[in-house]
């Protein structure tokens, strides 16, 4: 939710996620999907000022994803995964969502995840994206429909973005880190991932 969001923002809280599996922590805000489309978000940010307090940060996050999960009906919507604050005071947040669509209502931010059939049915337009690969080639929105069983994350906040696959094209302001992982660098407007 809105409100969690903020609190975070303010310092009484940074996250950070442990991404789908990988075994290793990430070093900035990232979004991570598993094949099924079950995304963890970790948060991460400074925790040094002498106030902050890291239990009442947990009880604050608990409560929030209580109200989310008593709202949309499901106890395991939304989930709160490990928290730790390291000896540098940065603190990790790990959060597990069931879907895209309960990160975006929690969050009020956009996140979706899905086929770009279904991105289109969703009502979603899309934008031109470039190959990730050394030639270059640029897609057009048209030519994005025609890639209707390939998986799309079409987001809007600048972080870090996992997928199970290889990423294969990506709109302006997406940076590819390696095949499965790419930064977005436009905060507040659409950016476009798709990956086999």
């Amino acid at each position: 939710m809105r409100k969690l969001r903020t609190v975070l923002l303010l310092g009484c809280m940074a996250s950070f996620i442990c991404a789908c599996g990988l075994g290793s922590k990430v070093d900035t805000n990232t979004v991570a999907f598993d094949k099924n489309g079950e995304v963890t978000e970790t948060i991460v940010e400074d925790f040094s000022q002498p106030y902050y307090d890291i239990e009442e940060l947990k009880t604050d996050i608990q409560t929030e994803i209580s109200q989310y999960n008593a709202k949309a009906g499901s106890e395991d919507a939304v989930e709160l995964g490990d928290v730790e604050l390291t000896d540098e005071k940065v603190i990790y947040v790990e959060m597990e969502f069931k879907s895209s669509a309960d990160y975006k209502a929690f969050n009020e931010k956009e996140l979706f995840w899905g086929t770009v059939a279904e991105a289109y049915g969703a009502g979603y337009e899309f934008t031109s994206m470039r190959d990730v690969s050394q030639e270059g080639i640029v897609l057009s929105a048209k030519d994005v429909l025609e890639k209707g069983d390939m998986h799309i994350v079409i987001l809007e906040e600048a972080q870090q973005v996992i997928v199970p696959g290889k990423i294969a094209y990506t709109s302006d302001g997406v940076s590819l880190v390696e095949e499965s992982r790419a930064v977005n660098l436009n905060d507040g407007q659409k950016a476009f991932i798709l990956y086999e």
